[in-house]
């Protein structure tokens, strides 16, 4: 076993071994978020034991390669030194900044500490530009910010061959250490560094296109578009960026903004950048952006949709002139540091403290959703609920969980180019592809939040559908007349019904009319719309009495009858734990009760029944011309019974005890 790690594991000599105090004793947690799945994985041992790890993959190496003692000192010592400026006490940390240490920029930190007391050249550059070989296959760094390594060559300080050895070694360790399909996704690609950089081919132009595709990994198609006819002002700017600085956790802060938010970003920054200025930090805007959510690192989505507003509310022109309005609850911020400039944004006072709140009542179903409401009024984002933040993480899953009743809609799919308004989690985009792979497929949804994880799994999954944001009442802004061959609305009338205030209401029979007028535009002749949504019971007239299995659930629909906005709902009470109550309302306050408090704050406002069967029909014939009916039924939605036979009974008018009501209905529309 190397010494080194000897020492780690046996935690001994730390006041006499300078890096081993530095990693142990700590209370900095500035450890990578990109590398854990929760932030309470991270403590102050986080980068002692990722230390641990690279040296033990060392110590591996050094039987499997038969490395010689050589390679191992100088492999051994940069791994022991690269991280330490990541941590130390609070007292030596404020000696390092005294000492104008480039704390930002942690392979120049780590490397300045060295130095104190060590010597070795070629450890302290190896320090120094550790970590620039991942940066540049990520896209971060320009190739020749290695020149330091090629010099030792050129001027005789080790050889080529020796060399090239240690930075492949140096780099397995490294990258391994963080994960090791990582390094095997990327080995031959470290390979191909190394050779450039001991052979002194370090100069290459790359264009802007090629340097954001490095930096967005499985780029689309409409994105490098965009990037190609970026104003000639706009581009010399941005590459000024990428031809002076070296870029710090650009993956990590900006990875999840859109091509044009992340230039607006860069933009915003160069006007700060100076000849003196060699490295842009965007760790401590990496840091605000994630948070614990159910116990998984998540992306902070209330700071990331205020940083889209702002971004979106200012123009390049207004970048460039300098000339941008303030907003009073965020602005950004840019500080100098040496030759680093770090990049954030700023909220004000009101802003952190609603935001904060946001995070506290995500646990508390009761105030959860007038605490977004109240964050949607201090930034003006429209309140038609679409982007539901976190509760729109659980949607989604419940949404894909359905997958066995949306199958049904798989046998009337028709022509080549089909369109899933509201495509939630994707579960029906992914059943279509698997299904027919040739089609043409996709996605349209206002929520941000829908579009940003659709397209992760798209990129995950290899998927090859596309998805669209935009606005269902809207569908001829996005696609051609008679271009749509199959438009899918499952499950998503009833909540454009629900949240939509359109002509100045909500739960308006006009918002159906609008959404499906601007379908039949888009869809070709012999097309189809296939509605799956939820059904009213006929005759309306009827009652059903519902017994409580336990009495205190009755206060739910108490609550339930005050909350629900879609009509008045009441009830007669029958003694302590039964109700007797029409059909409709009845079957509406269930399908809310069914899903538990979990789901409640988002059920609530949903209108889950605004047609019978028949009225649909109607309604369909009446506003869509030369339209035909080829398909229309009902049925019980799995998951009802299963859900609710456990806590109630259901009786009519006699008492006797019925089946619930069909929930859900299948209508299919053609186009003559």
């Amino acid at each position: 076993m190397i010494k080194s790690l000897h020492d780690m594991k046996n935690v001994k000599n730390i006041n006499k071994d300078l890096w081993l105090k530095y990693l142990y004793n700590t209370k900095e947690k500035n450890f990578n978020i990109l590398n854990v799945n929760s932030l309470k994985e991270i403590n102050k041992y986080s980068v002692f034991n990722y230390v641990r790890r690279t040296l033990e993959i060392l110590d591996r190496l050094k039987e499997e390669l038969c490395l010689d003692d050589e390679i191992i000192y100088f492999v051994e010592e940069t791994l022991k030194w690269s991280d330490v400026s990541k941590t130390g006490d609070k007292k030596t940390r404020k000696i390092w900044k005294e000492k104008n240490y480039d704390l930002f920029c942690h392979n120049i930190a780590s490397s300045q500490i060295y130095l104190e007391n060590n010597n070795d050249e070629i450890v302290y550059t190896l320090i120094k530009t550790h970590g620039l070989i991942g940066q540049y296959i990520k896209g971060e760094v320009n190739l020749n910010k290695n020149i330091d390594l090629y010099n030792l060559i050129k001027d005789n300080k080790i050889s080529k061959e020796k060399l090239k050895t240690i930075l492949l070694v140096l780099n397995q360790c490294v990258i391994e250490g963080v994960s090791e399909e990582l390094y095997l996704n990327i080995k031959d690609k470290v390979l191909e560094t190394v050779d450039k950089i001991v052979n002194g081919e370090l100069e290459e132009e790359i264009s802007i296109l090629n340097r954001l595709t490095l930096l967005n990994k499985n780029m689309a198609e409409e994105d490098k578009k965009y990037i190609e006819h970026l104003d000639n002002v706009v581009q010399e700017k941005i590459k000024n960026i990428f031809d002076k600085l070296e870029l710090w956790f650009f993956d990590g802060a900006l990875y999840d903004f859109s091509i044009e938010e992340q230039l607006k970003i860069l933009l915003l920054i160069n006007n700060f950048v100076s000849d003196d200025v060699e490295h842009l930090s965007l760790e401590s805007l990496m840091r605000s952006l994630y948070l614990d959510y159910k116990k998984k690192k998540e992306v902070n989505l209330y700071k990331k949709r205020i940083i889209e507003n702002y971004l979106k509310e200012i123009s390049f022109e207004q970048i460039l002139n300098n000339n941008i309005n303030p907003n009073p609850h965020i602005s950004y911020m840019v500080r100098k540091f040496n030759k680093t400039i770090e990049f954030n944004f700023k909220f004000s006072i009101e802003a952190k403290k609603l935001i904060e709140f946001c995070e506290v009542a995500g646990s508390s179903n009761v105030i959860y959703q007038k605490s977004i409401y109240m964050l949607y009024d201090l930034f003006g984002f429209r309140r038609d609920s679409y982007d539901r933040f976190y509760n729109e993480l659980d949607y989604l899953q419940t949404m894909n969980s359905a997958v066995k009743d949306k199958s049904i809609i798989l046998d009337y799919i028709v022509g080549k180019k089909v369109l899933d308004v509201g495509p939630g989690g994707g579960v029906m985009l992914d059943l279509i592809e698997k299904t027919n792979p040739v089609l043409e497929l996709y996605g349209i949804d206002l929520s941000q939040n829908v579009i940003d994880k659709l397209n992760k799994k798209k990129i995950d999954e290899k998927h090859n559908w596309n998805v669209v944001k935009g606005d269902a009442l809207n569908l001829s802004k996005y696609f051609k007349e008679n271009e749509i061959d199959t438009i899918i609305y499952s499950s998503i009338i009833h909540e454009l019904y629900s949240y939509i205030e359109y002509e100045g209401k909500k739960f308006n029979k006009d918002t159906i009319k609008k959404s499906l007028v601007e379908a039949y535009k888009i869809l070709s002749v012999g097309g189809r719309i296939i509605i799956r949504d939820g059904i009213m019971s006929e005759p309306k007239n009827q009652y059903r009495i519902i017994e409580f299995n336990n009495k205190d659930d009755i206060s739910v629909l108490d609550r339930y009858c005050n909350d629900f906005q879609g009509r008045d709902i009441k009830y007669k009470k029958i003694n302590d734990n039964t109700v007797k109550m029409l059909i409709n309302d009845a079957m509406e306050f269930l399908y809310t009760y069914t899903w538990g408090e979990q789901s409640y704050p988002l059920e609530v406002k949903e209108q889950f029944g605004y047609f019978t069967l028949n009225e649909y029909v109607d309604f369909i014939k009446e506003n869509l011309p030369n339209c035909k009916i080829i398909e229309s039924k009902s049925f019980l939605q799995n998951g009802y019974e299963l859900n609710l036979l456990p806590k109630i009974n259901i009786y009519d008018e006699d008492m006797n005890v019925v089946k619930l009501p069909d929930s859900t209905s299948i209508v299919v529309i053609e186009k003559n």
